[in-house]
C-alpha cells in the first residue's frame, strides 16, 4: 500500500514523463500534482511524451481529472503525441469515460509493466486561494474538453470565480 506521500509518483526519462498516480486522488492532495503540470507547462521539464499510470489509484475527484485534462491539453499545445493512460480499474476508467478523457487521452485498459526508478512527488504549501485556483483551473481544463463536461461542471467554475474574485 502506498503512503500518502507516495500518492504521485513522476520521472522523465529520455524526454518521456511517466506520471504514477496511487490511492484516493483528492482535490485535497493535488498540489503536487498541479505544481508538476505547471513546471510542464513553464517548460522547465523537456517532456516529448507523457504516459499516466492510474492502475493503483483507487478514487479521482473532479479536481484530479481536471488536473488530467489540463496534462492532455499541455501536450496539445506542445504538438506532442496524444498522451497515454494506464488504467485497469474498472470505477476509475467508468470516470474518465464519462467525462471524456478518451478524446484527450489514450487509454489502455491493461497493467504497466515500467521498470522506472520513479521520485515520490510531495505536496506542496498551498495558501487557500492558490488551491481555490487549482480547482478553478482544474475545472475549466473539464469543461475545455466537450460540452457535456460543460453542463455539468460551469456551475462549480462560476461558484469559484465568484469566491476567487
Amino acid at each position: 500500500m502506498t503512503t500518502p506521500q507516495d500518492q504521485i509518483l513522476f520521472a522523465c526519462v529520455e524526454h518521456c514523463c511517466y506520471f504514477k498516480l496511487c490511492g484516493e486522488l483528492r482535490y485535497t492532495n493535488a498540489t503536487g500534482m498541479d505544481d508538476l503540470v505547471e513546471r510542464l507547462f513553464s517548460a522547465k521539464l523537456q517532456c516529448k511524451q507523457v504516459v499516466v499510470d492510474l492502475n493503483e489509484a483507487s478514487f479521482m475527484d473532479s479536481t484530479y481529472i481536471g488536473l488530467l485534462a489540463s496534462l492532455a491539453r499541455y501536450c496539445q499545445q506542445q504538438d506532442l503525441p496524444k498522451p497515454t493512460l494506464f488504467c485497469t480499474v474498472p470505477a476509475v476508467n467508468e470516470l474518465l469515460f464519462s467525462l471524456c478523457l478518451d478524446q484527450a487521452f489514450d487509454i489502455v485498459q491493461q497493467p504497466t509493466n515500467q521498470a522506472v526508478d520513479m521520485t515520490s512527488v510531495q505536496a506542496q504549501p498551498y495558501s487557500d486561494q492558490q488551491k481555490g485556483l487549482m480547482i478553478l483551473h482544474a475545472h475549466e481544463a473539464l469543461i475545455a474538453l466537450n460540452e457535456k463536461n460543460k453542463t455539468e461542471f460551469q456551475s462549480v467554475v462560476d461558484v469559484l470565480k465568484q469566491q476567487l474574485a
